[in-house]
């Protein structure tokens, strides 16, 4: 019975789903100044215009990443986009640069990526990458990335 209850409802998810979603979420690896795995949710403002947001962090550090994306239809599903941001986070114990205790960190990014959203299961693959720009506790300069796998609402 249970099993006829997951089958009937991964049918009726998938045939109702269209290719255009407004919110994801899920979760983003990330290899920034930051790294790790994240929370991650995207949502459209309009058409092309979206914001993204990761939650993340370690043993010694946690930190959130704004970003505002333009995004762009490249074929039926598959899409690039560009955009800006800023992180914020906070560490201890020198987990974060070993100069420091502890203390605040924060920088601005940039982002380019594509992704492809499935149309006929809800799920959203994003790779990405950009620079970033480390203005606390110390002013450097990075490159990073991510890939995300969310879930499409």
């Amino acid at each position: 019975m249970n099993r006829f209850i997951l089958v009937m409802f991964c049918l009726i998810a998938s045939s109702s789903f269209s290719q255009s979603y407004t919110t994801a979420a899920g979760l983003k690896g990330a290899y920034y100044f930051n790294g790790g795995a994240a929370l991650n949710v995207k949502h459209f403002l309009g058409s092309n215009n979206a914001i993204e947001a990761c939650l993340g962090g370690g043993s010694r550090h946690i930190w959130l990443q704004g970003l505002y994306e333009r995004n762009n239809e490249l074929t039926h599903g598959l899409e690039w986009y560009y955009g800006f941001g800023a992180d914020l986070g906070v560490f201890t114990n020198g987990g974060y640069v070993a100069e420091y205790s502890s203390g605040l960190f924060m920088g601005v990014d940039g982002v380019v990526g594509i992704e492809y959203t499935f149309e006929v299961f809800p799920l959203n693959l994003a790779l990405d990458t950009g620079p970033s720009l480390r203005l606390l506790p110390y002013v450097g300069f990075g490159w990073g990335g991510g890939f995300a796998a969310r879930y499409a609402f």
